[in-house]
């Protein structure tokens, strides 16, 4: 409760202007290189969705589980190397163990029907939607995560749809999944390359 209290504190107060400064540090690189990985990440493993022969659902399952996985790691990379308020980052670090931790689950095939692999991947999506977009309202972690408004928009809609629609096979799911990821790497990739990590602003 502490943590959410000094997080409110935060997204309330005026941030003081004469307290940021521009730096080009070693975070803002790691921060933009697990953005372009993330984006990577997300564009291989749509791309298998969409071409992968065999797509039954521990296969789909197995994808969409290295690809939520891989992306709870990055982000927990990312709020490692951020210079954002306490209560920012343990969000953040929240938000990617929990993302982690249903990756790997549903790459050991916990989710055995395709009802339940589209819930699960919906809600690993709206899991990472919504910390990124809570986080981002604060102003200690707009510009040290380099995310986009519309990137956090499309992960969070991706998820309810993922969550609502009723699939009627495993390929159905992977060709919708699959087209979703590609989106979702694009706009992360442009969003990563159009800041440079030089301008990437801390607060002390």
């Amino acid at each position: 409760m502490a943590q959410l209290e000094s997080l409110r504190d935060e997204l309330r107060t005026p941030t003081d202007r004469s307290a940021a400064r521009v730096v080009a540090g070693p975070g803002g690189v790691l921060t933009r290189k697990t953005m372009l990985a993330g984006s990577l990440v997300s564009a291989a493993a749509g791309a298998a969705l969409l071409v992968s022969p065999g797509r039954t659902v521990p296969a789909v399952g197995a994808l969409f589980g290295v690809h939520l996985a891989a992306q709870g790691v990055l982000q927990v990379l990312a709020v490692h190397a951020s210079r954002a308020s306490a209560a920012v980052r343990w969000l953040l670090a929240a938000g990617g163990v929990a993302t982690l931790v249903l990756g790997a689950l549903l790459a050991h095939g916990r989710a055995d029907t395709v009802l339940l692999l589209g819930v699960w991947t919906g809600c690993g999506w709206l899991l990472r939607g919504l910390t990124m977009a809570v986080s981002a309202t604060s102003s200690s972690v707009s510009h040290v995560f380099v995310h986009d408004d519309v990137l956090n928009a499309v992960i969070v809609s991706a998820g309810l749809f993922m969550t609502a629609f009723p699939y009627e096979s495993p390929g159905q799911l992977a060709d919708v999944g699959g087209s979703v990821l590609l989106a979702t790497g694009v706009i992360e990739a442009f969003a990563a390359a159009r800041r440079h990590p030089g301008t990437l602003r801390a607060i002390d």
